[in-house]
């Protein structure tokens, strides 16, 4: 039996339990065990997979990569897998070629789509041609709104979304409606958030209490004017300048040439080498951080971002956050929701050190609502239904996911000017 190898682009025959991809399932009285493949083609993807599938009980969960431009490396996978029961584990890369052999040899109860829209699209449309189809789930690796109808059309075949809050799972919906998706919305919280109940501000810490450690979690596309990006490093370099007894670490997703699931137009590596070349005072002692965000989050420290998933990991351990208020709240720069939080600032205030933290009602309503084990009871019904052939066969979403995914395809390969010749001949019609 051969393991796949990080960077192997093709699978070597089945690979059944015990294995690399596998994790031992937790037990629980009462519940059926529930056969999960899920395939990521991302950091954030893998890392979102493998904290879901570690937190749910009674599920035998295997886990791929697919071989694909934004395939993470060994150290982005070893970040993304930290803390999970993949921690230590090789995870197997496969090609697209060899999804259909994947499905076959494992047999899930259901297929986790935990991946970009496109891919989730090929992985979908492969598992649902077989005879006895697996359920097709899927979700996003951290906060989803504002709700998108186009990741919802990649997603077409799918019988079940994971949305993470209340207002997710309203917003979903009327999009499922929208876009003629029709699929179940669930209820989950988001895999890495561990608090039990609503969380407080570590004792240790006050919100006046200047930081040992500001951490600024950066994002791929927001935001997107340099210019911006700019005013980020220039307030960290003046927390830095102004307080030499602490750190400013600006926590990289990636190293230069590795690949995320966005693209960065105006790199903040590139950013800060430009400062530390022009001498800006405290630039010189902004700290490039790598790893997982949980090594950054000590009692001492804080936390600043646009608009960052890492905002919520950092609120979920008590630890001081502030989201950046300069560039507004809105959809483009996905953080409408957290503006009326309470933890909202300037960049003034970061240069301070004058972090705070949400208020409890907000909390309550945004991603922290109690876990009791829904999704686990919604996921055990639709592998029911698996194991009896209740699911639908749906004809229709099946031709229109396929020249999706040709349209797809052709844009990749077609000169630009042709495809432009061709839209303006369609409206003309």
């Amino acid at each position: 039996m051969t393991i796949p190898e990080p960077g192997d682009a093709h699978y070597s025959g089945p690979i059944f339990p015990p294995s690399l991809a596998d994790a031992p399932p937790q037990r629980s009285a009462g519940l059926d065990p529930i056969r999960i493949l899920s395939v990521s083609d991302s950091e954030s993807y893998l890392k979102w997979a493998t904290q879901l599938l570690s937190t749910l009980p009674d599920v035998e969960g295997r886990v791929f990569l697919i071989d694909n431009p934004i395939l993470p490396t060994d150290e982005q996978i070893a970040s993304a897998v930290a803390g999970t029961d993949w921690e230590h584990r090789e995870v197997p890369v496969i090609s697209r070629t060899d999804l259909a052999q994947v499905i076959a040899d494992h047999s899930p109860d259901i297929v986790l789509g935990a991946a970009t829209g496109p891919i989730v699209a090929q992985v979908f449309l492969t598992a649902h041609t077989r005879t006895n189809r697996p359920a097709l789930v899927s979700g996003l690796p951290g906060m989803g709104l504002p709700a998108s109808g186009k990741g919802m059309n990649y997603r077409r075949l799918m019988d079940a979304f994971i949305a993470h809050s209340f207002a997710e799972v309203a917003a979903y919906t009327e999009a499922s409606a929208q876009s003629q998706v029709p699929c179940e919305v669930m209820l989950a919280r988001l895999p890495m958030l561990r608090s039990q109940s609503l969380p407080q501000l570590v004792k240790s810490t006050t919100a006046e209490a200047v930081p040992r450690t500001l951490v600024f979690a950066p994002q791929a596309k927001v935001p997107a004017e340099r210019r911006d990006r700019e005013a980020i490093i220039a307030a960290l370099a003046a927390f830095a300048d102004r307080h030499p007894e602490s750190t400013a670490v600006v926590k990289m997703r990636s190293r230069p040439g590795e690949f995320e699931t966005h693209h960065e137009l105006h790199s903040y590596f590139d950013i800060i080498e430009d400062f530390r070349g022009r001498g800006v005072p405290g630039a010189a002692r902004i700290e490039l951080g790598y790893g997982p965000l949980s090594d950054f989050l000590a009692e001492d420290s804080a936390l600043v971002t646009v608009s960052s998933t890492a905002a919520l990991e950092s609120i979920d351990r008590g630890v001081p956050t502030l989201l950046i208020s300069d560039f507004g709240f809105n959809t483009e720069l996905l953080n409408e929701v957290f503006a009326d939080s309470g933890a909202t600032g300037t960049l003034a205030e970061v240069a301070a050190g004058s972090i705070g933290f949400p208020a409890p009602e907000w909390l309550a309503e945004n991603y922290f609502h109690p876990e009791d084990g829904q999704l686990r009871r919604d996921l055990g019904l639709l592998a029911a239904r698996t194991k009896s052939g209740q699911l639908p066969n749906r004809r229709s979403a099946l031709l229109k996911q396929k020249r999706m995914l040709l349209r797809a395809e052709l844009r990749t390969v077609t000169p630009t000017p042709i495809i432009s010749a061709y839209r303006k001949l369609r409206h003309t019609r």
